[in-house]
């Protein structure tokens, strides 16, 4: 169920990710509609269950991403959105490809959308932060930890949910 799109860079998706989250007030604007429409990528949508959708792409040879709804149960409409930079290569790849903008840099843009952030309890290794306006919710979740010599810390996905 991946949509083809023309070559795009993490800069490009994450900024098109960070521009549907900011216009973003209920569940009715996880529609797909309206994330083509904040995106400016096409929406696919699953033949099974039109609830189920996305768009997805490859970034590099070792890195994919991708944003996919996330129905509660098979014939609902979903209540949140999941995307997530994908290591194709089942390794270690480098993760500059996908780390501009960098934790940090979404971090930002979200705080600057008016969401309040809050630290997550995760397991030792992993960084996550829990992102908050009105009926939104954003958990970021970050690739790796903060170390100077492998460079800073990258996005690794995002869980975006509507409460009401």
């Amino acid at each position: 169920m991946t949509a083809t799109v023309p070559p795009i860079t993490a800069e490009d998706i994450g900024r098109r990710v960070l521009k549907l989250i900011d216009s973003l007030h209920s569940a009715q604007d996880l529609a797909p509609e309206h994330v083509e429409q904040a995106t400016g990528l096409r929406v696919e949508l699953n033949d099974d269950d039109p609830n189920i959708y996305g768009f997805g792409g490859k970034l590099t040879e070792q890195w994919s991403y991708s944003l996919v709804s996330t129905p509660d149960k098979l014939g609902e409409k979903p209540s949140s959105l999941r995307f997530s930079f994908d290591d194709t290569s089942r390794g270690q790849a480098d993760r500059a490809p996908i780390c501009t903008p960098d934790f940090d840099g979404y971090s930002k843009a979200l705080t600057a959308a008016g969401f309040a952030a809050t630290p997550m309890q995760t397991y030792p290794g992993s960084d996550a932060w829990y992102f908050k306006r009105g009926d939104i919710g954003v958990m970021a979740y970050a690739q790796g930890k903060a170390d100077p010599q492998v460079g800073p810390v990258c996005l690794s996905r995002l869980v975006i949910s509507a409460y009401a």
